[in-house]
């Protein structure tokens, strides 16, 4: 699929589920510009309403599920029989009209900025982020990945934006398209240089 059609069919179903999202945008690498994406991942926060959760409790529950129910009742999206993926934090289906894959990845408020970016990618580059610093990666030593949160020292870190995501790894926030494997391997390397040079002159 070339680029424009993704983008078309992405933005038919991300105004599909809208209603049922408090944040939704596409991501991998449609967001990146890739000229034929092979599929498309979409990125959500669900929205919560208010509801009867038993019959003496009320509470705030997902609107998301029900939005996608009737968005594959209408015929817009099927669910993928082939990879079945039905979880609460992924969803893979298939569009209709164009069979493109679509993959739903949900995020939280406190980590959306590392979910998207992730989910940005691309894979290549997401493998330095996710590599320790000791052989070669972006992640430190005192700093983890998990559960969908950074974690540093015990405690876990807010990700609320992709900038608070990139500069808890003490990464710039490059533009999605230049997001590459090169460019962030050669960034580490300059620091990691610029490290080794201020030790020498402080006499480290």
């Amino acid at each position: 699929m070339m680029l424009a059609e993704a983008e078309k069919v992405g933005m038919e179903v991300v105004e599909a589920l809208a209603g049922g999202c408090e944040r939704i945008m596409i991501a991998g690498s449609v967001r990146r510009g890739k000229r034929e994406p092979k599929d498309i991942e979409i990125v959500f926060i669900a929205a919560l309403v208010d509801a009867q959760i038993d019959l003496f409790t009320r509470g705030l529950v997902s609107s998301f599920e029900g939005r996608l129910d009737r968005v594959v009742d209408d015929g817009l999206l099927a669910w993928d029989d082939e990879v079945v993926r039905r979880g609460p934090k992924y969803k893979r289906l298939v569009h209709v009209g164009t069979g493109v894959v679509v993959e739903l990845f949900r995020a939280e408020r406190a980590n959306w900025g590392l979910i998207l970016a992730l989910r940005t990618g691309p894979w290549n580059f997401n493998k330095v982020l996710v590599t320790r610093s000791w052989d070669g990666g972006a992640m430190v030593a005192d700093m983890k990945m998990e559960g969908g949160y950074l974690w540093r020292r015990g405690m876990r870190l807010e990700t609320a934006t992709e900038e608070a995501f990139f500069a808890a790894l003490g990464l710039p926030c490059w533009e999605p398209g230049e997001r590459t494997v090169g460019r962030l391997r050669e960034f580490l390397g300059n620091k990691k240089g610029g490290s080794r040079t201020a030790r020498t002159r402080d006499g480290g």
